[in-house]
């Protein structure tokens, strides 16, 4: 089979036809949506496969000239999405690289083609499927978290979906800012502003949060939704929210509440070891995706690392 492959600017994609292949897509995340990757990237041009049966954005910069791909912020996976029978991966991989000699790509779960390739990192992420009763989720959390929530259940703890999306990403920056120099303070401004004036108005983002009983703010994630995934974005716990056991009693009471739907609850990794831990305590499972490293640069740029 033939396939026409293009690439080209985002101002001359035609969201609508994109938006409908990221959204048919088994593989479509949300981060793959046309107006997210206008919200969160400097500048991303794409690969179009044919009449939008296959599409992979790619986000860029540039520096001394030289455009690169680089990870945006708040973006986990990208690659191909939509139709991948009889691709030919390694045409688009050239493809793109004539473009961007230089750079870091992801690649989502369902292109494991990139494995094959030198520089290529496989990266942990944890999900849950949601359709079972939470009764039946319950049965496969680790024991020490069947221990901890039925402990956080005898602290009365209140389950609020109140607090702000602002207020959400502030307590982030606190706990987590020195540990993600790499997302900056333009990165969550237009993250915010995003999820604030867009997101929020399609059900598309929400904040869930563990308080005591006199308000005091104990946990708080901030969930991403699409018609596949909840994506836990953001998630923070408070000193004393730990002693209290409050990120358990939060994971498992939305779990409790999107339990029976056909969605998946996607943990968003992680790297750290005592993170991935505590998400793997809920029943997760492994699913890996992808980072892919390279320099086609001309000596002496080839030696830029």
């Amino acid at each position: 089979m033939q396939h026409h492959i293009n690439l080209v600017c985002a101002s001359a994609i035609n969201r609508t036809k994109w938006n409908q292949c990221v959204l048919n897509a088994a593989n479509g995340l949300i981060y793959m949506q046309f107006e997210y990757l206008n919200a969160v990237t400097d500048q991303w041009d794409a690969i179009i496969v044919n009449d939008y049966e296959t599409v992979m954005p790619i986000p860029w910069r540039r520096k001394g000239g030289i455009k690169y791909a680089y990870t945006p912020a708040f973006i986990q996976q990208l690659g191909l999405v939509g139709n991948l029978k009889d691709l030919p991966f390694l045409a688009i991989i050239k493809l793109l690289q004539s473009r961007f000699k230089y750079g870091t790509l992801l690649f989502n779960y369902n292109n494991n083609f990139i494995e094959k390739l030198d520089l290529a990192h496989r990266k942990l992420n944890l999900v849950l499927p949601l359709k079972q009763p939470i009764e039946a989720c319950f049965l496969n959390f680790r024991s020490d978290h069947q221990k901890n929530i039925q402990q956080a259940k005898g602290n009365n703890l209140v389950y609020s979906s109140i607090i702000s999306i602002h207020k959400t990403i502030e307590l982030y920056k606190t706990y987590h800012a020195k540990k993600t120099p790499h997302i900056i303070s333009c990165n969550y401004k237009r993250f915010e502003q995003y999820c604030t004036n867009h997101l929020v108005n399609e059900a598309k983002c929400f904040t869930r949060s563990v308080l005591k009983k006199d308000g005091t703010l104990l946990a708080t994630a901030l969930i991403l939704k699409d018609n596949k995934r909840l994506y836990n974005i953001l998630n923070t716990t408070t000193l004393v929210g730990r002693n209290l056991k409050a990120n358990h009693y939060l994971f498992y009471l939305l779990i409790n509440e999107f339990s029976e739907q056909d969605l998946i609850l996607d943990f968003e990794g992680s790297s750290l070891p005592g993170v991935a831990e505590f998400y793997l305590g809920f029943g997760a499972k492994k699913e890996y995706y992808y980072s892919f490293h390279y320099n086609k640069l001309p000596f002496p740029l080839s030696l830029i690392r």
